[in-house]
């Protein structure tokens, strides 16, 4: 689960969203197909029922409260990188925003708002057309924060137990330097990383993977020492 979401203060119905990264993409991401797996299985969700009910739900995050969670993305993607997670039961990649945001987009990406055709003597998409007439509604002011909320949750057996892992991370903006949780969440693992392979930290040449040659207990300890640090909770059943 991941999603750049405003601080409670800062929401402004009906959307509750403002933007803390490329308003566009925001959208574009809207008209992506998704991959879940169930039971084992591939499950294929078409961008024109991303934000049907069958495929949301909601997760109680601390201090925020109940979140909604829609797929998008390529769940299997991620999965087929890692070893341990071959035979895997269950997985999804979903998106965060305040409830309702579903709600709002589902009637109007069956009329064709979110539409990448572009509309005879126009010029532009419906989907270009809302991102400019939205995107600067959609603003923060000086003094409001956006938070970046991200939580994976692992859950399997071990030793004939049922073991769950649960990791959470809410970034929130700087107001003295005015930059977004967001753009810490991105900027600070870029530059984390750049300095590892500049000091030959990460020393295997070619093109590699992020996931599976970052060096993770030292990349969450820079993390820390920026002020950004992943809670950890483990429960057994």
């Amino acid at each position: 689960y991941c999603g750049g979401i405003p601080e409670p203060k800062a929401m402004a119905k009906p959307l509750c969203y403002k933007v803390s990264w490329n308003f566009d993409m925001v959208l574009v991401s809207q008209n992506r197909d998704s991959v879940l797996i169930e039971d084992g299985k591939r499950v294929e969700v078409p961008a024109s029922r991303q934000h049907d009910n069958r495929f949301i739900h909601q997760i109680e995050v601390a201090g925020l409260g109940q979140l909604e969670a829609f797929p998008n993305g390529d769940a299997p993607h991620y999965v087929e990188m890692l070893a341990a997670a071959r035979g895997l039961q269950r997985s999804g990649r979903f998106s965060l925003r305040w409830p309702g945001w579903s709600a709002f987009w589902a009637p109007l990406k069956e009329l064709g708002f979110l539409s990448e055709d572009k509309v005879p003597g126009t010029g532009s998409s419906p989907r270009e057309f809302l991102g400019r007439l939205l995107g600067p509604q959609l603003q923060y002011g000086a003094d409001e924060k956006d938070l970046c909320v991200m939580r994976n949750v692992f859950a399997g057996t071990l030793g004939g137990r049922r073991k769950t892992v649960t990791s959470d991370l809410i970034i929130e903006r700087d107001l003295a330097s005015g930059l977004f949780g967001m753009s810490l969440g991105v900027g600070y693992p870029a530059s984390i990383v750049a300095q590892m392979l500049a000091r030959g930290e990460i020393a295997t040449p070619g093109l590699l993977n992020p996931l599976l040659h970052v060096p993770d207990g030292r990349f969450l300890n820079e993390l820390a020492r920026r002020g950004i640090r992943v809670s950890e909770t483990v429960g057994w059943d």
